[in-house]
């Protein structure tokens, strides 16, 4: 018994790639209309709009969508009226003023003066054949079942292909200028901030004074109010005095972490007071500082408490030993005008000074340590451990 095939399976067992084919001629002639012909590029994208509007007001309200349909076919009607009117200007351009050909004027013959010519009218009736009647102009406010019904031109599936590709081409280029919209604003009112420093003008008058020696004045935007670093590091400012920070060799850990490890060494770097600012100068923030940092405590342990083997408490001072606490003040990252690389960090409050004792600046996981001058009065700067059997643990002190 023999295998029954439908028509459309034996074209296509005959003939595999003649649906390809077809397509490729039929785009390839699509092609060659639209660029050859100016109206029929103006109709596609009349049709893609028409088209691009029903899908993005599907779920609008009908008033409204009457309202868009409306606006969109008055300004394709005037543009369409434009277009007409610049193709029938161009149609007939002058003639070129080198091309004129200057008539010779004819010999003078005398003319006899004819009598005026006396206009007739008369009423002309057109046939109805002779009327034309436009093209209907679909609108929006057709129903569903005239919009499905009327003539589709057969290049709109490839101009919405093409429209397409120049429209994510144009949402590409606008979101890559967006990256760089910030950083160009903030050059430009960098700009516009500093004041230009003019030099002055040379003494002509004086016996020095030579042409050849004038060199063009720079304008130098204003430095800032207080000294500013020339090593990469951190630094403290403090009454307009640089002293550099170093980092502690322990990694700060966690806020939820209650209390760090111990440290044995005393800060490197003393300050007067607390009201103090600090310069961050790194390469590797370029582009990508913090919005704050924070200052953790840094308590110090005042005594410890330990047990003997009968269970007695023995109570005895320690001096030399200090734990990264979870306390921290939070401060504020801001650039400095002429220096990308340097970042100043200083408190939201004016006027605010960290208390006596000893502070962790934490940039990355790592502390650069240093202690605020004075008596301390502040409980989170002393801290007691309790040495027992199950682990070591730490309180606060009831008295710094």
């Amino acid at each position: 018994m023999k295998p029954e095939f439908t028509r459309t399976d034996q074209e296509r067992q005959a003939s595999p790639h003649a649906q390809e084919i077809e397509y490729a001629l039929i785009l390839q002639r699509m092609i060659n209309a639209v660029k050859d012909d100016p109206r029929q590029m103006r109709l596609t994208i009349y049709e893609f709009a028409r088209a691009r509007l029903k899908i993005d007001t599907a779920r609008t309200e009908e008033s409204e969508r009457k309202r868009l349909s409306t606006a969109l076919e008055t300004a394709i009607q005037g543009v369409e009226e434009f277009s007409v009117r610049r193709e029938d200007q161009e149609r007939l351009p002058p003639p070129n003023p080198q091309a004129r050909i200057t008539p010779i004027a004819p010999p003078t013959v005398p003319v006899a003066r004819a009598s005026p010519l006396v206009a007739t009218y008369r009423t002309v009736t057109p046939a109805p054949d002779d009327i034309l009647v436009p093209n209907r102009v679909y609108s929006r406010l057709d129903t569903a079942s005239d919009w499905d019904a009327r003539p589709r031109h057969p290049m709109s599936t490839l101009a919405r292909f093409c429209i397409g590709i120049l429209l994510f081409g144009m949402v590409g280029s606008l979101v890559y200028s967006r990256q760089w919209l910030p950083l160009l604003r903030d050059n430009l009112t960098q700009l516009m901030t500093s004041k230009p420093v003019v030099a002055a003008a040379p003494d002509v008058a004086s016996p020095g004074f030579s042409i050849a020696n004038l060199k063009p004045a720079i304008a130098t935007p204003n430095e800032p109010p207080f000294p500013v670093p020339s090593d990469y590091g951190v630094y403290a400012l403090s009454n307009d005095d640089l002293s550099e920070l170093y980092a502690l060799p322990e990694r700060v850990p966690d806020k939820r972490i209650a209390v760090s490890t111990p440290i044995s060494e005393p800060s490197r770097t003393t300050l007067p007071e607390g009201k103090a600012r600090f310069i961050v100068f790194r390469r590797d923030l370029v582009g990508n500082a913090p919005d704050r940092i924070e200052i953790r405590v840094v308590a110090r342990v005042a005594r410890a408490l330990s047990f003997d083997a009968k269970g007695r408490p023995n109570i005895s001072p320690i001096s030399d030993a200090w734990n990264i606490r979870s306390a921290s003040y939070e401060f504020r990252v801001r650039p400095i005008a002429g220096n990308p690389e340097m970042l100043l960090v200083q408190s939201e409050k004016p006027g605010f000074a960290l208390p006596a004792g000893r502070y962790v600046l934490v940039l990355k996981d790592q502390g650069y340590d240093f202690t605020v001058a004075g008596k301390v009065t502040e409980p989170t700067q002393c801290i007691e451990r309790t040495d027992a059997a199950n682990g070591t643990f730490y309180s606060e002190c009831l008295k710094p």
